[in-house]
């Protein structure tokens, strides 16, 4: 049999090789291209310098024979509730970016408000083999979230705080609504109607519980946190909008059906909401947002994912704080300004 034309076998570069291009040691190599705490150890001319070559001569991690030798798959998972909410879908963007840059994949998982699928989840990602997990839960008690994780398995808990597991981050929801109910009363806003997430959500409730203590509620409507729920909302609250000064919401996708609805008002209420309403400052409704620290949040969490990777259990919990956004809707119709409050 006789092969015609000219066959070149490509080697694929190894440690050792990317150690004698550097001049370094091949236990060098593995821990700068390994990322994380080891790396930070070498000094940056070096990790340049074996990152350069390693990058010219094409080098790629055999991530199997990696995974096999350390135990480690360099992958966390991050279970969000609704990840169609934009507010989840920048933490997750954020929280990735983060991660990458300390070596670690990021999976990204999504219960859609389904506690049986949270459930599954956990029990997948666990199976799976993950270093690490970070959730927004739908479980309400320590017992519910562990009863399907491993008991030595890195666990960050994210927006909604559950007693017992210290590893958590959040933002203070006594003082994101208390901050929103403060520019709503200087607004005049004295009577409203309250447009309500789950309550078995700690957010959702706890926003609806001060709300309810700082106004009149002349209706109240409860369900999914979803835009469709804001336009049913409203045909409820048709009877009351001669009365009511505002309509306030628990989370921004629900807000978003409100304001879709609002657009048939010659002179609509305010719409009081937690978290930003995408381009709101183009929309006739004045708008009044408690904005919560997205950056500050997937931070924390990276933090304390990365200490607990390596070993400190001395995780504290993480609680932030929020601000006031309006829009310049908000300003000319309350105050006759032009600008927004930042």
């Amino acid at each position: 049999m006789q092969l015609h034309g000219t066959f070149k076998l490509e080697m694929t570069p190894t440690l050792v090789d990317i150690a004698r291009e550097t001049h370094t040691s091949v236990s060098t190599v593995s821990r700068v291209l390994s990322g994380g705490a080891m790396a930070n150890r070498i000094s940056k001319e070096t990790r340049d310098r074996v990152r350069e070559v390693a990058d010219r001569m094409g080098y790629r991690p055999n991530l199997l024979a990696r995974s096999l030798r350390t135990r480690k798959t360099y992958t966390v998972a991050l279970l969000v509730s609704d990840i169609a909410n934009p507010f989840f879908g920048q933490l997750g963007s954020l929280i990735e970016r983060s991660l990458a840059q300390h070596g670690y994949s990021l999976m990204l998982c999504n219960s859609a408000e389904d506690l049986e699928k949270e459930s599954d989840y956990l029990r997948m990602v666990a199976a799976k083999g993950i270093d690490g997990l970070i959730v927004v839960p739908l479980a309400s008690s320590k017992e519910q979230m562990l009863q399907s994780l491993p008991a030595t398995l890195p666990l960050v808990i994210l927006d909604r705080p559950i007693a017992g597991i210290p590893s958590s981050v959040a933002s203070d929801q006594d003082q994101i609504a208390n901050i929103l109910c403060d520019v709503l009363d200087r607004g005049g806003v004295r009577q409203i109607a309250l447009l309500c997430g789950p309550q078995h959500v700690i957010t959702h409730r706890r926003r609806c519980e001060i709300l309810s203590q700082r106004f009149e509620v002349l209706s109240r409507y409860e369900g999914a946190a979803q835009k469709a729920t804001g336009r049913a909302a409203f045909r409820q609250f048709t009877e009351v909008l001669p009365r009511v000064q505002a309509i306030v919401c628990t989370n921004n996708f629900l807000a978003q059906g409100v304001v879709e609805s609002l657009g048939q008002i010659e002179r609509p209420p305010i719409v009081g909401v937690f978290d930003e309403i995408p381009m709101m400052d183009l929309l006739r409704v004045p708008i009044v947002c408690a904005m919560q620290d997205i950056p500050a949040l997937a931070e924390g969490c990276v933090a304390q994912i990365l200490k607990l990777l390596d070993g400190n259990q001395t995780v504290t919990p993480i609680l932030l704080p929020a601000k006031v956004v309006t829009n310049k809707a908000f300003e000319v119709e309350l105050f006759g300004r032009d600008e927004p409050i930042l």
